[in-house]
């Protein structure tokens, strides 16, 4: 456990000595904001739900959302109860403000959600969709560990935790009747 440990404090810190930056740090503020309570994930579930072919995706963004909530904000953040890293190295200059101490860093929450959506949505996407899509997942998440709030063990679980239950969403998604437009 000590190794591991110690592996996550080495790949923070030199992503904070070799890759912050004054040019990057304002996108990598924007990123990290666009997953702020998921909202860039919960506008493009309102758009999916919006047109036909895609509304059973938009389901199950929003399904793979409330598990994300619910299995990491509700009930693994408590139990695991890991200290966020601008917390354990307070020294360390932050470009954004500290999360409280109650609001505990494993598993990243803007991953999770993240990759829930983008899992739950991924079997109706198209070449170039798939591509925008994983690489707005993969920046907010990376953005968490660029930003000190977040171990990359924190952000490794978030993912596999997201595309877990993003899968999940989509099958039950898909076997709920869709609500269609009737025509006359």
């Amino acid at each position: 456990m000590e190794m591991f440990m110690t592996m996550d404090q080495a790949i923070l810190f030199w992503i904070q000595e070799h890759l912050v930056s004054p040019m990057l740090s304002p996108i990598m503020i924007m990123f990290s904001a666009l997953g702020n309570a998921g909202i860039i994930w919960i506008l493009i579930g309102l758009a999916m739900l919006y047109t036909r072919k895609y509304r059973t995706a938009g389901i199950a963004v929003f399904l793979g959302l409330s598990f994300s909530l619910l299995i990491g904000n509700v009930l693994l953040k408590p139990l695991v109860m890991r200290l966020r890293p601008c917390l354990n190295y307070p020294w360390m200059p932050l470009l954004v403000a500290c999360p409280p101490t109650n609001d505990f860093s494993f598993p990243s929450g803007h991953t999770f959600g993240s990759f829930a959506a983008l899992a739950a949505m991924f079997n109706v996407l198209q070449g170039k969709e798939k591509w925008l899509f994983s690489g707005l997942a993969v920046i907010i998440s990376f953005s968490r560990m660029y930003l000190f709030l977040h171990y990359p063990s924190d952000i490794f679980f978030g993912c596999l935790l997201g595309i877990l239950f993003g899968k999940l969403a989509w099958y039950i998604a898909a076997s709920l009747p869709v609500w269609e437009e009737k025509t006359c």
